[in-house]
């Protein structure tokens, strides 16, 4: 009976989420995040599977932020490290205000990038607020666990609305690159995020560019407006710099509905991001 009414209830509340980007979402943004950022500013990734996740008591002090959420316990099982210490298994404290896509996500054994440090990359879906790691306490550290591939939608049930919702904040399997074009799927994504990490094995900073919405529609529903993060690296500078100098090499993959606002849009937007890198080089 408790079984029923606990599936009942994540139905409905996968319902509710399910019409969020449609509504009190409506006229917000949605900064998109590079497969290369995600190996670039984060302290940990690996490539694994949620195993357990459960609610506990957790008496030491917690700051504000972690507050916010009810503390779980999370293992995530390690099939590849590709940024930080090799561990077979991950012990994660984490304060969660809702589990009902990590729920599924262990349900499903479905496979993960996981992806933690002190930099709160994604809002969509939110980055996890950390309290402890192997043991130990931290403070402002995030942890984002992202789906590479979409996920298969059952044709009825209750199911059937959370993994619509899922593959649509998961982007179906979809990510950014630093060249701003679209990888699809695990395998594409990890070697995009393997690549750089071997090349930049220290952690770097992030940039947010500003981008027309026809182009992040390639990617996922990017809202009231979007943004891609980029790392500050060699890479994405080269990229800005072809922009700055033919606008067109994004204009000519999207239809407009006003190409000379977007043309003044990316020319404002890249000239912001290479004054980032100008102040990084400590111009």
């Amino acid at each position: 009976m408790a079984q029923t009414i606990s599936r009942v209830l994540r139905a409905a509340i996968g319902l509710l989420l399910a019409m969020v980007p449609f509504s009190a979402s409506a006229q917000v943004g949605r900064i998109f995040v590079s497969a290369e950022a995600y190996a670039g500013v984060s302290r940990i990734v690996s490539v694994g599977k949620i195993v357990e996740l459960q609610r506990v008591d957790y008496e030491k002090p917690l700051t504000f932020t972690q507050k916010l959420g009810k503390p779980h316990r999370l293992v995530f099982e390690i099939d590849e490290t590709i940024r930080g210490d090799e561990v077979r298994r991950l012990e994660l404290v984490l304060s969660l205000q809702s589990t009902l896509y990590l729920d599924y996500l262990r349900d499903h054994s479905l496979q993960i990038m996981l992806v933690g440090g002190p930099t709160r990359l994604d809002s969509f879906p939110s980055a996890e607020v950390g309290v402890e790691e192997r043991g130990k306490p931290v403070v402002d550290e995030w942890y984002q666990f992202r789906l590479l591939d979409s996920v298969e939608v059952p044709k009825s049930g209750a199911e059937m609305v959370i993994a619509t919702q899922i593959n649509t904040r998961y982007d179906s399997g979809r990510m950014f690159t630093d060249e701003l074009e679209v990888v699809v799927g695990s395998k594409e994504i990890l070697k995009r995020v393997r690549g750089f990490a071997m090349n930049h094995p220290k952690t770097l900073s992030a940039v947010t560019l500003r981008v027309p919405n026809e182009l992040g529609a390639l990617c996922g529903d990017p809202n009231a407006f979007c943004g891609i993060t980029l790392p500050i690296c060699p890479e994405t500078k080269a990229t800005l710099v072809a922009l700055k100098a033919d606008p067109g090499l994004i204009l000519r993959r999207i239809e407009s509905r006003d190409e000379s606002e977007n043309r003044s849009l990316l020319v404002a937007e890249v000239n912001k991001a290479l004054a980032v890198f100008a102040e990084e080089d400590g111009q």
